[in-house]
This record gives structure tokens, sequence and C-alpha cells, in this order.
């Protein structure tokens, strides 16, 4: 069986014009051709720094068994996975430390904070 690739399409476009037509060809397709492709259609993201964040912050929360996967309604504890959560948010406000705004300096400050004592009280 031949595999068929669906999904997300990847174009590098640093450095480089547009190929002409391209961008007609892109404006005409569903979308405008904003983000990945969904069953022929494509669709644009509403995904911004701060729902990153939270993110990963929802997933340390499942993760130390605070709340039940949505996916499957079942609570479980994972205290390793909960700490790489943790610890990817800590590395993304040393990444794009002086790159935030005050509020979502804020938000990754309070959110570490209250993940860090979340953690240690769901340790045994």
């Amino acid at each position: 069986m031949e595999d068929q690739k669906k999904g997300y399409t990847f174009q590098d476009k640093r450095g480089r014009k547009e190929e002409p037509g391209k961008a007609a060809e892109r404006e005409a397709s569903p979308g405008g051709g904003e983000g990945p492709s969904v069953s022929g259609q494509e669709y644009r993201s509403d995904v911004d720094f701060s729902t990153l964040i939270m993110s990963f912050a929802s997933a340390a929360v499942i993760s130390m068994g605070r709340m039940p996967d949505p996916a499957t309604g079942q609570t479980g504890r994972n205290p390793a996975l909960a700490r790489q959560n943790i610890h990817i948010i800590e590395m993304l406000r040393d990444k794009t430390r002086g790159n935030l705004t005050r509020d979502e300096e804020t938000l990754i400050e309070n959110i570490l904070y209250e993940l860090k004592i979340s953690f240690v009280e769901s340790q045994p």
C-alpha cells in the first residue's frame, strides 16, 4: 500500500520570492492559504504565546493527577511528565526573556509558581 501524506504542509520562504502564480493560487484556496490543511480545507489557528503556555500548564496539571485527562476522562499520575512540562515552560520563559509583553511575563511567572506548588503538593 502506498503511503499518502496528509495534514501539515511546510514551506520555507526565508529569503525567497514567491513563484509567479503561487500567490493567486494560495489566495484562491479556502482560508487564504493560512494554516494546516484539514480534510482538503485550510484553516487558521488562533494560537498565541499565552495559549501555548496554558497548554503545557494543563498537561502538567493532568500529569499530576489534579484533573482528568479530557481525552479519556481518567485521572492518572505521571510525575516525570508533569516535571517535563514545567521545565518546558521554564525553558520558554528563559529563551523569550526580553521579548514578552508584561502580561505574558506575569502569566508565565504566575503559572510556574502555581505549578511548582501543585507539583510538591501532589507528591506522596
